[in-house]
């Protein structure tokens, strides 16, 4: 096949939605649907994006769209500074255009918008063509996937911390009016990708998969999933018994496709460090209650999970690389590549 054939599209923010909604029913998107218009309309709510983002590059042979890669504009946090970085969301290739060089083709044009970017989450072939591109700085998160088995592991340790019910209240919402509060001295010494209250409620009110039962008429061929069985975000605001004195926020998210239940403790915060163990213990609760088959939590529930023996033989620790790709040997990512501390719900690990 001819490289010369092929043609790159680039879709920025502002022309999202209206791209996704006019590839419905074009024939050019007949085999591979580039986005999904659920994903187009979150993404196009980005609070981290500019409507001139470059957020889709979508590749065209003899007219016919064979692929694409997708972006999603965030926010590197350092001390006192703020910078731009693009995570690349996916990539895909129709079958049979694959090992012919457009893969490159596509990283190739993504690179050429000068922007810092990262990748996490990817395939071990998209990790290998990634390198070979000139991703480098090899980081990990670790986490940790627990497998109960049955639901009565962890009645057994919710037992053990029945009193904890009575240190507070929580109460589920639409979307999170808490803040982050965080100590002056923790934010001149952290250096991570932003994920701020604006941020997460974007995710709890756009969501980019949904349940079955409430999914819209969207595109045919689209290789990532936008519909399970049941998917649905749980957003809790956690206070004191008082029922008026905050202590901070825990985001779930419930997952269930073919008699498999998910349960992933995304996002949690407390005022008081010590409050921590209430998103450990209600992200069992919530197991419990849809008899989940895993639960997935971020390493800083590791130490809680630990203290009880018969969660700890069921539960694997895994770990997600990450990939970086600076624009410039001194840009805000290659400067800081070294020292940026990775969080469970970086990139769109939360949305899926």
């Amino acid at each position: 096949m001819n490289n010369d054939l092929i043609t790159i599209q680039k879709i920025k923010l502002q022309d999202l939605v209206e791209f996704a909604r006019n590839s419905l029913d074009d024939p050019a998107y007949g085999d591979v649907s580039p986005i999904s218009l659920l994903r187009a309309e979150s993404q196009s709510k980005n609070p981290q994006g500019e409507p001139d983002d470059i957020v889709l590059l979508v590749a065209f042979y003899k007219n016919l769209c064979i692929g694409y890669l997708g972006l999603m504009p965030g926010r590197l946090t350092g001390k006192h500074s703020v910078s731009t970085i693009y995570w690349m969301i996916t990539l895909y290739l129709d079958a049979g255009y694959r090992g012919k060089g457009y893969g490159k083709r596509l990283l190739s044009e993504m690179q050429q918008l000068g922007v810092d970017l990262v990748a996490t989450g990817i395939t071990r072939n998209v990790e290998g063509l990634c390198r070979s591109m000139g991703f480098r700085h090899p980081a990990e998160l670790p986490y940790y996937r627990l497998h109960p088995e049955n639901t009565s592991y962890l009645k057994n340790a919710v037992k053990h911390l029945t009193p904890v019910e009575k240190t507070f209240f929580s109460k589920p919402v639409n979307q999170l009016t808490e803040k982050i509060n965080t100590p002056a001295a923790r934010q001149d010494s952290v250096i991570s990708f932003q994920r701020d209250i604006n941020t997460i409620n974007w995710m709890i009110r756009n969501p980019w998969v949904v349940s079955r039962q409430g999914a819209q008429e969207d595109v045919k061929q689209y290789f990532f999933s936008r519909v399970r069985d049941l998917f649905e975000f749980v957003a809790l605001e956690i206070f004191a018994p008082d029922e008026q004195t905050r202590k901070g926020y825990l985001v779930l998210s419930v997952s269930r496709n073919k008699n498999s239940t998910t349960i992933k403790i995304l996002d949690y915060y407390f005022h008081d460090p010590k409050d921590t163990l209430i998103a450990g213990y209600l992200g069992m609760k919530w197991s419990i209650a849809y008899g989940a088959d895993r639960l997935e939590y971020p390493g800083g529930l590791a130490a809680f999970f630990e203290n009880y023996p018969d969660l700890r033989q069921l539960t694997k620790k895994k770990k997600r690389l990450y990939l970086f790709c600076p624009r410039s040997s001194n840009s805000p990512l290659a400067v800081l590549a070294e020292k940026v501390e990775l969080k469970y719900s970086d990139s769109d690990t939360a949305f899926t």
